[in-house]
């Protein structure tokens, strides 16, 4: 609804709903595949969430089984009501609004419901190198390093609110300078609803239900969420433009669809985390599955992994800044320069980590004391709240404010206006964007409780990037400057045509080097080897490539060899332990992809049949010269350097040459 009060007063009031839903669904739901390969108990009776193939995950190998987190079912609607009042006033053009938005989801998905397995090869290492074991030959053993299994009764609903509230002035200081003045401030309630909240300092869930409930699972509001803008345009003489801006933001991007519904007492779990240097158990075997006793979801008394958001959901918090010029040649030319930098904090670590890993590398991690028979007492020993939780595994972070980046970078452009049947736009970035964030929801984080440690280039962190695009009507035909009085055959035949395209040129991505496996007994989510040497050169330990690794060509850089892996090597074990490995040296973001070179082309022609009838003809060549853009060694972002292939590039980034033809008709 709008409503003009005056000629320099307006106001704007609208709202809107949204609802989203998905009913996504496993390949294999409805059938006992995991019955049928004699897993007990992954496929459970009465409850169908259950059906399928159990996960198996084999390091160095493909997972089997159907996709984790399926079933997933999801209802969400998005109540939203905003208004803006504009007043203008002498040389201030100025806004005031409020926007409130209200979330519900009513939310079903696990992780595991029917069974997860983990062969990592730990069980055939050589116990005083950690090397030459394999997943496959652990799986043929049948014994795993993990295993866990969720339950959830049903959909959970979850309720959120934002509110924010805003003034801006466009104020026109002068003729040739403007400013752009605002102050935004926003309040992002907390998950409510049936949620709970793991209590790092209690250690234990609280609840926003039941008879014990805390509103919002005793979660705390974030009232520091002020965001000030400021812009400002100025003209200069000679046709120069000087631009730049600065603004605080605040990002609640995440997994929506995973929240704190996801705890006990609504959430059951069965996980348990072996002890590689113990003689495994029976439980061990994937041939003695899971147990018959679905557990019962206690947030006093935790069975399994919770999840937290901390005492507080601090938002993430995002300062932006830029400086450029801009500069017009000409009649059609436009140059411009600038600098653009992003400080970013209080990122979101969204199950990233483990804050109930094991403080202190030492054997007796995930095992405790042995018994006659050499195997494990205490599954979760040396857990940091094995004292209070001593069946409690995992405490996963959710929206967990934590991480940082800082991105810089230097940008130029080179802009032709379209004229003269010619339009060009060529740009180039030079970036460097450091940090311990992947993205704001994630990072790759070695010790829980160091993530401040962590520091280097945040994936993909490109620092050279360019880019072209053009379009040019060929100067042919009628209308155009040669063969303008040709005749209709000629002019359908060499008449009208344009050819276009846009060319990509870039560095590699930032990848980083891992561990198949962790060797320091702390569950470490991303444990790092020791880097010994630049792995870029090849004429380090070439014995090690060819006999360790299967490099094709030893001393060389190959597709199946894309770095030395023998730059990599197993940390030391830990001081006073006999097998536990202390943590690795090995940075974030040390390795690179290849570069990108890609040339996308399209020619068109325009066939008039009627004054109100075209027939359009388009053929387009992506990848014009067939140019290999190798995709990343290993195949993500994360690279296991101590298995055979962990450095081979199987796939592309790009297609092989690909070419469409159109025809389009118009009336």
């Amino acid at each position: 609804y709008t409503h003009t009060f005056s000629q320099s007063l307006l106001n704007d009031l609208h709202g809107g709903f949204f609802r989203y839903s998905v009913n996504a669904m496993p390949f294999n739901y409805g059938k006992n595949i995991s019955d049928q390969l004699n897993i007990p108990n992954a496929n459970r009776p009465g409850y169908p969430n259950s059906t399928g193939l159990t996960n198996i995950d084999v390091a160095g190998f493909t997972s089997l089984g159907d996709s984790q987190w399926l079933p997933e079912h999801v209802f969400e609607n998005i109540f939203q009501t905003a208004d803006t009042l504009t007043w203008i006033h002498g040389n201030h053009s100025m806004k005031f609004g409020v926007d409130f938005r209200r979330q519900q989801r009513n939310f079903f998905q696990l992780s595991n419901p029917r069974g997860y397995f983990v062969f990592g090869g730990v069980y055939t290492n050589d116990l005083a190198s950690a090397n030459g074991g394999s997943g496959a030959a652990d799986l043929l053993m049948g014994v795993s390093v993990y295993s866990e299994q969720d339950f959830l009764p049903g959909l959970y609903p979850t309720r959120y609110w934002d509110l924010a509230e805003f003034v801006q002035d466009d104020y026109r200081v002068h003729k040739n300078l403007t400013l752009n003045l605002g102050l935004r401030y926003e309040v992002t309630a907390p998950a409510n609803g049936r949620v709970g909240n793991f209590d790092l300092n209690r250690a234990i869930v609280v609840t926003s239900y039941g008879s014990n409930a805390v509103s919002h699972a005793g979660v705390k509001f974030d009232y520091s969420n002020w965001a000030p803008r400021v812009g400002l345009a100025w003209s200069l003489p000679r046709n120069t433009v000087v631009r730049s801006a600065f603004g605080i933001f605040y990002s609640a991007e995440a997994n929506i669809f995973d929240d704190l519904g996801l705890n006990p007492p609504q959430l059951s779990f069965l996980a348990n985390n072996y002890n590689p240097s113990a003689i495994p158990s029976s439980e061990q075997l994937i041939a003695n599955g899971f147990p018959a006793a679905v557990p019962v979801g206690d947030p006093i008394n935790i069975l399994g992994p919770v999840k937290t958001t901390g005492p507080k959901r601090i938002l993430p918090r995002i300062l932006e800044w830029n400086l450029s010029i801009q500069h017009q040649l000409g009649q059609s030319w436009v140059a411009q320069v600038g600098y653009v930098g992003t400080r970013a904090y209080h990122l979101w670590n969204h199950e990233m980590s483990d804050l109930n890993q094991p403080p202190v590398i030492q054997d007796s991690n995930f095992c405790g004391a042995l018994d006659e028979n050499g195997q494990c007492t205490q599954p979760n020993f040396g857990r940091r709240y094995f004292a209070q939780q001593p069946n409690m595994t995992a405490v996963l972070p959710l929206d967990y404010a934590q991480l940082q980046m800082f991105y810089n970078s230097f940008q130029a452009s080179l802009n032709k206006k379209f004229a003269s049947g010619f339009n060009l736009l060529a740009a180039y970035t030079f970036a460097k964007n450091p940090g311990n964030a992947d993205g704001n929801v994630g990072g790759f984080i070695q010790d829980s409780y160091h993530a401040n440690l962590e520091h280097g280039p945040v994936t993909p962190d490109l620092r050279h990037r360019f880019t072209l695009s053009y379009l040019w009507e060929i100067p042919a035909g009628r209308g155009r400057h040669f063969m303008n009085d040709t005749g209709a055959i000629m002019d359908g035949i060499l008449g009208g045509w344009e050819v276009s395209g846009i060319t990509t040129v870039q560095s590699g991505e930032a990848v980083t080097a891992v561990m198949s496996q962790d060797l320091s007994f702390t569950g470490s989510p991303s444990y790092r080897p020791n880097q010994i040497h630049n792995p870029y050169d090849f004429s380090f330990n070439t014995e090690s490539q060819g006999t360790d690794f299967g490099c094709s060509n030893p001393g060389h850089q190959t597709l199946d060899c894309w770095f030395n892996q023998a730059a990599f090597a197993a940390p030391p074990v830990a001081s006073g332990q006999q097998a536990a490995h202390v943590y690795g040296n090995s940075r974030i973001g040390n390795l690179r992809g290849p570069d990108l070179v890609d040339f996308d082309f399209a020619l068109q022609k325009n066939f008039k049949i009627h004054e109100s009838q075209q027939l359009q003809f388009r053929a387009e060549l992506f990848n014009l010269f067939n140019h290999p853009n190798f995709g990343l060694p290993g195949g993500g972002s994360q690279i296991a350097v101590d298995v055979q292939g962990g450095a081979a590039i199987t796939n592309t980034a790009t297609d092989n040459r690909q070419v469409e033809f159109a025809l389009k008709y118009t009336f």
